[in-house]
This record gives structure tokens, sequence and C-alpha cells, in this order.
């Protein structure tokens, strides 16, 4: 405001009496006003157009324009305007150092043009400007925005403007501040929430694949048998099993279930009923398959399938088996010649009525069978996996051990192999010596 001004508050005449303190009774109802509403509200967008309402309201000031930096503490944006009709603004590129609302946002230090046609900083935003007046706008400190005023009058804005501006560009920072908080403070309980969310489902998860894993190896004549099992970061569907046949012959299932958490659990142990309770009718291991699968089909999502190695061994070291979609199992000869079990078919649950063949192998003395899931092989680093070579290397390295111990080789080296100290995948592997006699 000029000097002649500065008794008569804006939007009123010099009829109103008191002048002076009418005025000072205005300036006062806005401060209180804006400082009611951020205590009555969260919402940013809220308390920024009510701020620029009072603005233009009771102080008389006609365009109001509230302005945020960008996270990248380049740009500007517009949060909230007042007065501003669509054909009185041209389009201007906003940023901090640029024109007069961008140095102040760049020095945080109020600026007054009298004359916008005498300031080459001015970019032309309101057509017919002639004066304006920008704050800045903080929050804990730091320039956060501005808040900026022009006039289609000559040198209308005074230092008592810029106080009263400031007061009210202060109260925004505060209530921005708070809703910031308020908003960090929420995503953070979410995250915790979410976490421990996330925690519980593992638990149960994990609960439920304890329960599918055999509490013991077993005890068969010519035969060395161990199973073991590594938890990953990420809960899957891994299981093994051991089935007790008629006349001295011993199942053995590994499957690996698609997804994570507590369904890939579930559905695991879906699959390991189904495949029981064919087992328990004595079909061909290859019907059995088909059977399995068809359950699969039916009581499963179209998108959820599992890879199942299943094979059975008979007392005079002959194993007959199916592979639906597994890894192939390797049988590391005495010899050290190697050989990959990969007969059978796809994987279950995704197609119906799909044919399995069965395949055979003879395991002499000396010779060991891995049969693994992919959280084995696939260990990584560095985008190189650990792969079958070095699977047969750790075989090769133990070949006299216990098959405990070369189960618990082959885990040990993937895990030290990965490098993370936590498989990203659960690891399980069976390993079945033909040792010539029970343990």
């Amino acid at each position: 405001m000029n000097d002649e001004m500065n008794t008569v508050p804006k939007g009123r005449t010099e009829d109103d009496s008191p002048c002076i303190d009418q005025g000072l009774l205005l300036e006062h109802r806005a401060v209180v006003e804006a400082l009611r509403t951020i205590a009555s509200t969260l919402s940013v967008e809220t308390v920024l157009k009510r701020l620029l309402y009072l603005t233009n309201q009771m102080l008389g000031f006609e365009y109001c324009t509230i302005l945020l930096i960008d996270d990248d503490g380049e740009r500007m944006n517009i949060a909230a305007r007042y007065g501003y009709a669509e054909s009185n603004v041209q389009q201007v590129e906003l940023g901090v150092g640029r024109g007069v609302t961008g140095r102040v946002a760049q020095t945080g230090v109020p600026f007054n043009v009298p004359d916008v046609a005498q300031e080459e900083r001015y970019l032309a935003g309101l057509k017919g400007a002639r004066s304006e007046l920008v704050v800045p706008l903080k929050a804990e400190g730091r320039v956060i925005g501005v808040f900026d005023v022009q006039s289609q009058k000559l040198n209308v804005f005074n230092e008592r403007d810029t106080e009263l501006l400031q007061v009210l560009a202060d109260i925004a920072g505060v209530a921005i501040s708070n809703a910031r908080a308020h908003k960090a403070a929420l995503r953070a309980r979410d995250e915790e929430l979410m976490r421990r969310a996330l925690e519980r489902e593992i638990k149960l998860g994990r609960t439920f694949q304890e329960r599918l894993l055999p509490e013991s190896d077993p005890i068969v004549d010519g035969y060395d048998i161990a199973g073991t099992n590594l938890p990953g970061q990420k809960l899957s569907g891994d299981y093994f099993d051991y089935i007790e046949l008629p006349n001295g012959h011993l199942g053995v299932a590994v499957a690996d279930v698609s997804g994570k958490g507590v369904p890939a659990a579930l559905l695991a142990a879906s699959l390991q009923a189904t495949l029981r309770s064919h087992v328990e009718n004595l079909y061909s291991i290859a019907t059995i398959m088909e059977r399995a699968n068809n359950s699969f089909c039916r009581t499963t999502a179209p998108e959820s399938f599992a890879t199942l190695f299943y094979g059975v061994l008979d007392p005079a070291g002959e194993l007959t088996y199916v592979n639906a979609g597994h890894n192939p199992p390797l049988i590391v000869r005495a010899s050290g010649a190697v050989e990959s079990l990969d007969e059978g078919g796809t994987v279950l649950g995704m197609f119906p009525d799909v044919r399995y063949t069965e395949g055979r192998a003879n395991l002499q003395l000396g010779d060991s069978l891995v049969i693994y899931t992919d959280g084995l092989s696939e260990s990584e680093r560095d985008g190189e996996l650990f792969g079958e070579g070095r699977i047969v290397d750790v075989v090769r390295g133990v070949a006299d051990a216990l098959a405990r111990v070369m189960a618990s080789a082959l885990i040990t080296e993937a895990d030290s192999f990965s490098g993370t100290g936590a498989a990203p995948d659960d690891m399980t592997v069976v390993v079945v010596k033909r040792s010539g006699s029970g343990r």
C-alpha cells in the first residue's frame, strides 16, 4: 500500500470509523481464523485454500497464490490460487531462482515490487499486473515455497502488508509441516503394521511348512537317506516326503509349489495330501502322477502350479520315478559319471489330462542320488548361478561321507556361494546313497 492508504484497510472507505482500529481488528481476525484453520484439519489443501480466502476477504488482496517447491528442489507448483480467472492467467514456467517468486524461494527473503514493469526478474503471470509482493513459506527453518500476491495497481503493498503476509505464510508453513509429519507418522504406522502382518504370515507359513517335513530320515536296508531344508527369506512351498510302501519299498517326493507365503505353504500341504492319497491305492507311478495332476487342476487357481519329483526305491537298488517339471535330480556314480533324471512330463496343476511317462535307474554301491529344489541350484552371486556343476563338485568332494553330511555340505556351499547370509528362497535337498546295508 502507499502512505496515503495506510489508515484505510483494503476493501473499506474513510467513512468506516474508527479506521485504524478497524484495520487492526481485521488483521487480528485474519490471523486468528488462520490459526483456527490449522487447528481444525490436517489437510494441506484445505488450509491453503482457507488462508487465501482470508487474505482476500479480510485484507483485500485480490490475486493470491501459494507455490510449493518440488521434491527435486528446482521446480515450483501452484498448491492453491485465489482470484485468478483462467482468462487472466498466462502460462509461466516456475522454478527456484527464476522470476520474483523464484528469487524469494532461493533467498528466503521477502520481495516487494512496486512496479513490475521496472523489475527485470518479473515473469508475467497475471495479465495487467502492476505490483507484486512475495514472502517465503518455511517449514522447520527450510524454505518450502512462497506466498505471492499481485495487484493491477502500482505501488500497492507496504511494509505492514509484508509483515502480515509473512505471518500468514508462517502459519501455512506450520500447517504443511504438521500435515507432512502426520502423513509420515501414518506411513510409518502402516509400514509397521505391514511388517508385523508379514512376520505373522511367515511364522504361520513356516509352521505349515515344518509340518510337511519328515520328523526323521527313514532307515531302509541298503540305503543311506537324508533330507534337509534351509528356510529362505521369503517363505515358499518347498517340501519333501518319505512314504513307506509294502515289501520294503520307499516312496521319495520332493516338490516346489509356485508362489510365496501362507498360500504356497497351504498349496504344498494340499499337494502332499493329494499325492499320499493316490499312492495308498498302489497305482503305477505314472498313473499316480496323472491323477494327482487332475486333482491339482480342479482344486487350485489357474495360475498355481507345482514341480514334483516322485520316485520309488526297491530293496535291489532300482528306482522307478516320474519327474513332473522338476529340476532333474542327479545320480553321481561311484565312478564319477553323472546322470540326470528327467523322464516324466510337465508341471502339475496347469493342464488337465496330461500323460506322464516313467523313468528307471539303478543305484549301485557308492552311487549318490541328489534330489533338490531350484533354491539350491539358483543361488546367485553377481548374476552367476550355483548350478549343477557345483552340485556335482560338492558331491564328488564328499563322496565317502554319510548322506546327511552330503546334504548339509550342499546347503552350506550354496548358501556360502550367494554370500547373503540368508537364502532368498528355500533350499531343499534329499540325498539317497546306495550303501549296501542299513544305517
